[in-house]
């Protein structure tokens, strides 16, 4: 039982969907944990949401910085750095302080932050940008605020900006935006962020669901054509990709990063993936497990969702529908809701690499405490046990 990050058929995981089946496992993902309406019971959407945006804003102070321009956001520490959200509360209103008392930088303003999604994700990161001094904006307003960067208003407030699809994807053959056309025949449309919003952002604070059906948000051809133009050499400064779909909905994101290492920059123009904060390149923060970064809250409240769920987990009762709707796979055969995942296994191409070697395990001592793990190395036939 896991967030295996398989149901939507990404390639990177395919070969360990492939493990499941071939090891007879029963996979349950808690992704998949869903009312009847589908609304999700079990998740950390919105602890992911809270850690993101603040390692988002920490990594732009840094960001800022590194450019020779000092700005509030400096104050600002990573999520994990924090013992609660009540201190992060408390941090917040100090950073809040200093942006109405001493402003931005001049050089970076109007500073737009734009935020993707409608979920659990963008909701978590909203409520720890809205602490900080802001005015919400709309698309159309973009050209008008960014021509009239020099207004005093720009200087000790943030800019949000929250977009949905409507805003970024248009018909290829013209016509206008239909909800309904668009979830069910995606192909007939295509992204114009690259043109409408990204030249404006400052921050993109990514949380959208994405599945490879979609037009990506943004292409590496998109990033590199922003990146040429010198008039926009303070747009697109970072990307806190909280959805972390790799290669997804941004195509230029090549891989999760870690708590230890959370930033990485993306140089398309040449090509380059660095980690010299110093260099050309946006920031990209792709932690994918950020609800670490705040134990506390976080597994409290999973804790809390997955409780009513916990005696049937323990007897292996999968009656309750919430738990048989999230199972992937069992007997090494994939569910019938999840049956399309078998073009996916057939097209993942992950390399594996085998070792006929055999294992040597030295045991060190042989009472009560010994037995279980005696049983367990002995179901592996390559294994050698010293006791």
């Amino acid at each position: 039982m896991l967030f295996s990050h398989t149901h939507k058929g990404q390639a990177y995981n395919m070969d360990s969907l492939r493990e499941f089946l071939g090891r007879n496992i029963r996979l349950i993902d808690y992704e998949l944990m869903t009312d009847q309406k589908g609304k999700r019971l079990v998740l950390f959407g919105t602890h992911a949401g809270y850690a993101g945006m603040i390692d988002g804003l920490h990594g732009l102070g840094q960001r800022l910085l590194a450019l020779g321009y000092n700005s509030p956001l400096i104050h600002m520490g990573q999520a994990h750095v924090y013992p609660n959200l009540e201190c992060v509360a408390t941090k917040l209103r100090h950073v809040a302080d200093i942006i109405s008392d001493q402003g931005l930088p001049d050089a970076f303003a109007p500073m737009v932050f734009t935020f993707t999604g409608a979920g659990n994700v963008t909701k978590g990161a909203r409520a720890i940008f809205d602490r900080l001094p802001h005015d919400n904006i709309t698309v159309d307003e973009l050209p008008k605020i960014v021509a009239d960067r020099f207004n005093p208003r720009y200087k000790n407030r943030l800019l949000a900006l929250q977009v949905s699809a409507q805003d970024y994807v248009e018909r290829i053959d013209g016509g206008s935006y239909d909800r309904a056309e668009y979830r069910e025949f995606p192909d007939r449309y295509r992204s114009v962020f690259a043109q409408k919003i990204a030249p404006y952002t400052t921050m993109l604070v990514n949380g959208i669901y994405w599945e490879s059906r979609y037009p990506r948000l943004m292409t590496t051809k998109d990033l590199a054509d922003i990146q040429r133009r010198r008039e926009l050499k303070s747009r697109m400064l970072a990307i806190a990709d909280i959805s972390c779909d790799i290669g997804g909905s941004l195509e230029f994101m090549s891989h999760a990063s870690t708590i230890d290492s959370p930033f990485f920059y993306v140089d398309a123009v040449n090509g380059v993936e660095h980690k010299d904060i110093e260099k050309p390149g946006v920031q990209i923060n792709s932690i994918d497990n950020l609800p670490t970064e705040l134990p506390f809250e976080a597994s409290k409240h999973f804790g809390d969702s997955l409780y009513p769920y916990a005696k049937a987990l323990a007897l292996g009762n999968l009656s309750d529908p919430v738990l048989s709707r999230a199972v992937i796979c069992q007997n090494g055969k994939l569910e019938a809701p999840h049956a399309h995942l078998e073009k996916n296994l057939a097209a993942a191409h992950g390399i594996r690499v085998a070792d006929t070697r055999r294992k040597r395990v030295l045991l060190v001592g042989s009472g009560m405490v010994s037995q279980p793990l005696v049983d367990y190395l002995a179901r592996s036939r390559d294994t050698d046990i010293t006791v």
